[in-house]
């Protein structure tokens, strides 16, 4: 499956439901494909504040 993301006016969004529906697809608003993004992220960092500083210091300054 892939994703895509399309704007469509508030008023058709019931038309845009019934044709989802009919279609098999699944509809999420993008405020919901967010919250699921944040919610699938891991709850305790894998890196230090340090050894972000460090990355990032080594991208900027080629250090």
């Amino acid at each position: 499956m892939e994703d895509y993301v399309l704007s469509i006016p508030v008023k058709d969004r019931g038309l845009m439901e019934a044709l989802v529906s009919r279609m098999g697809w699944q509809m999420r608003t993008r405020r919901s494909s967010v919250e699921r993004f944040i919610q699938s992220c891991p709850k305790t960092p894998v890196m230090t504040d340090e050894e972000i500083a460090a990355e990032v210091n080594a991208v900027r300054y080629g250090a």
